[in-house]
C-alpha cells in the first residue's frame, strides 16, 4: 500500500491553483477578443453602409478642343458637355444626348493684338463628318467648322458661348507657322529606295512657334481583288517625334531611316495570306507619303502630360488651357480642353523602277504578289520619262 506524505498534499494544491489561474487568464483573454472584434465588426458595417452616395454633385463642364492648323483651309472646333447619372459611364455614352448640348452654342475665334479684337470668324455645326464606331456614341458627330485667315504674329481667342451665356469658354494660342520640308525636294520627279544598306535622309523646317515636331512617313498601294475591287491601302513605315528642339525657326533639321526596315515594315504590315488578293500596286504617282507636322506651346504641353506612363503610379495631372470667362451667368464653373496650333506638310513622291523593281522582287517582299516595273500599270501612270 501507497501513502503520501504532506509534501505531496502541498504540491497538488499549488499545482490546481496554477491551472485554475492559467484557465481563469484564458478565458479573459478570449472575452477582451471577442470585445474588440465586435467593435470592429461595428465600425466596417457603419463605414461599408449602402446609404453611401458615390454618385458626386453634377457640374456643367463643358470639354473643348481645337487646333489651328495654318496649311489647312478649314478650322474645327468640338464642343461637349460632361454627363453624370446612376447608370455606368460606358452605358451613358453611347448616347449621343451624354455628350451634346441640346441648347444654343456659339462658336467664334478672335485674332487679337494684346487685349485688343482685331477680327472675329463666326463657325457653324456641322454633322457631315462621320465618326467611326467606338466607346462613345456615332450616331451623331458634331463639329463646329470655320474658315478663318491664320496669320503668324497675333494671338487667337476662341469663344465658346453655351445657352446665351450662362456658360463663356474661352482659351488662347498663336499660329506655328513655316513648317516645311527641304528633303525630298519638291522639284524631284521621284525617288528610290533600293539599296538595303543605304538610309534615306529627311530634312525638315520647324518654323515658328513650333515646340513639337512629328514625321511619318506612309507607304501608299492598290489591292486587286478577285472580285475585281480595287482597295486604296496606306502603312506607316517610320515616325518620329521630338519636343522642344533647340535649333533655329529656319534650320532644317535631318532624321534618317534605314531602307532595310524600309522593306521589313512593308512584309510586317501586309497581309500575304489573304488569298483574295489577286496582285498588289505600288499607288503611282503618290508612291510614298511624308508628312511633317509642327505644334506649339501647348500641345506639346497635352501631350507630356497625358502619353502613357510605364511607372506605378497611374495618377496623371489633368491639363487644360481652356477656362470659363468671368462674364459668364454660370460663376464658379470648370472647363476642360485644349487650344492649339499646329503646321502640316505633305509631300508624295513616285518609285523610280529600281525601287518598283526591289519591291516585286527582292528577299523581303518577293511573296506580296507586286509585279515588276515592266507592268502595264507602272508604264502608263509613271510621271517620269526614265
Amino acid at each position: 500500500m501507497i501513502f503520501f506524505g504532506p509534501s505531496f498534499f502541498l504540491c497538488c494544491y499549488f499545482l490546481f491553483f496554477a491551472i485554475f489561474a492559467f484557465w481563469i487568464r484564458v478565458i479573459t483573454m478570449i472575452k477582451k477578443f471577442l470585445i474588440y472584434s465586435a467593435l470592429c465588426l461595428m465600425f466596417a458595417a457603419s463605414a461599408c453602409n449602402s446609404d453611401f452616395d458615390v454618385t458626386d454633385k453634377w457640374e456643367d463642364s463643358p470639354a473643348i478642343y481645337c487646333v489651328l492648323d495654318k496649311s489647312q483651309s478649314m478650322q474645327y472646333v468640338k464642343v461637349n458637355k460632361s454627363f453624370l447619372g446612376n447608370l455606368p459611364a460606358s452605358e451613358m455614352a453611347t448616347v449621343s444626348d451624354s455628350l451634346f448640348y441640346d441648347c444654343d452654342v456659339q462658336v467664334k475665334l478672335h485674332r487679337k493684338q494684346g487685349k485688343s479684337i482685331l477680327k472675329t470668324w463666326n463657325f457653324w455645326p456641322s454633322d457631315s463628318i462621320p465618326k467611326d464606331n467606338g466607346y462613345f456614341a456615332s450616331d451623331r458627330n458634331t463639329i463646329w467648322v470655320g474658315r478663318p485667315e491664320l496669320t503668324d504674329g497675333y494671338t487667337y481667342e476662341l469663344e465658346v458661348n453655351i445657352d446665351n451665356g450662362r456658360i463663356i469658354a474661352k482659351g488662347e494660342t498663336q499660329v506655328v507657322d513655316g513648317c516645311s520640308i527641304v528633303v525630298p525636294d519638291a522639284r524631284a520627279p521621284k525617288i528610290d529606295l533600293a539599296r538595303y544598306s543605304n538610309d534615306y535622309t529627311i530634312k525638315y523646317n520647324p518654323g515658328q512657334n513650333a515646340n513639337l515636331q512629328e514625321v511619318n512617313v506612309y507607304f501608299n498601294y492598290l489591292e486587286i481583288r478577285n472580285t475585281g475591287d480595287t482597295v486604296k491601302k496606306s502603312i506607316n513605315i517610320y515616325s518620329n517625334q521630338t519636343y522642344k528642339t533647340s535649333v533655329n525657326t529656319y534650320t532644317a533639321v535631318e532624321l534618317a531611316f534605314s531602307v532595310a526596315s524600309f522593306y521589313s515594315s512593308l512584309a510586317a504590315q501586309i497581309n500575304n495570306n489573304d488569298e483574295t488578293i489577286v496582285k498588289r500596286l505600288v499607288n503611282m504617282p503618290d508612291c510614298i507619303t511624308f508628312a511633317v507636322s509642327s505644334g506649339d506651346e501647348n500641345l506639346y504641353t497635352y501631350i507630356q502630360v497625358t502619353k502613357p506612363t510605364s511607372g506605378i503610379a497611374q495618377d496623371r495631372p489633368i491639363f487644360t488651357n481652356v477656362y470659363i470667362d468671368e462674364s459668364s451667368k454660370l460663376s464658379g464653373g470648370k472647363a476642360y480642353g485644349l487650344v492649339a496650333s499646329r503646321c502640316t506638310e505633305f509631300r508624295s513622291k513616285a518609285f523610280g523602277s529600281e525601287t518598283l523593281d526591289s519591291i516585286s522582287r527582292g528577299m523581303y517582299t518577293k511573296h506580296l504578289k507586286f509585279p515588276p516595273w515592266t507592268d502595264n500599270y507602272y508604264i502608263t501612270h509613271k510621271p517620269y520619262n526614265n
